[in-house]
């Protein structure tokens, strides 16, 4: 026989777990999406796991096919803590540079913390990668919103060798104050994600 308070628990635990897990994208506003930056629509994909209890979506932008930016974000009954993002986000990384045959030079690694234009304070992995004779950066940063109870990560890659490749770079992690190699503007990417 159930207990009582075992069907009561069921009970509301099927009425508020749909509200709970209600995914908040996160995205990057459209007026901000300058210098030949557009979303791929094609791209954007969206999951589950664990019976619905984590949930995410991604949007990736794009500026010609020398610069990608994708924006994950992740809704777990629990939000993920800085840690755990940023050992996702280095996985990913690694797995992005594979897919494109890029290989990445592990002793390049940056880290460091910054604050978004959104108000959250931001962790971020950088590396230096090749293939063939052309230079590659790539960033992944993290964060957690607790306005909308996500959990973000950002994935921006650049071919520093294109034409572009260091317009794209300062586009992808610029902010005013320069936290990352002194790219100071107020137009970065990343820097201006909504996430609430």
């Amino acid at each position: 026989m159930v207990k009582p308070y075992a069907l009561v628990a069921l009970l509301l635990l099927l009425i508020f777990l749909p509200g709970c897990l209600t995914l908040k994208q996160a995205y990057i506003p459209d007026q901000l999406l300058t210098e030949g930056w557009h979303e791929n629509k094609g791209e954007t994909e969206e999951g589950s796991n664990y019976f619905g209890l984590e949930k995410w979506y991604s949007i990736t932008y794009e500026n010609g096919e020398s610069a990608s930016l994708t924006v994950t974000t992740i809704k777990t009954l629990i939000m993920m803590d800085k840690t755990d993002l940023l050992k996702k986000a280095d996985e990913e990384m690694f797995g992005a540079a594979s897919l494109y045959s890029i290989t990445i030079d592990r002793s390049s690694k940056r880290e460091g913390d910054r604050i978004l234009g959104n108000g959250h304070e931001s962790s971020y992995i950088i590396y230096n990668g090749t293939k063939g004779g052309k230079t590659y950066r790539i960033i992944g940063e993290v964060w957690s919103c607790t306005q909308s109870g996500v959990s973000i990560i950002c994935m921006g890659l650049t071919d520093l060798s294109s034409v572009n490749g260091m317009i794209n770079w300062e586009k992808i992690v610029g902010d005013p104050k320069g936290n990352i190699d002194e790219i100071d503007r107020s137009d970065g990417l990343i820097y201006n994600v909504k996430c609430h």
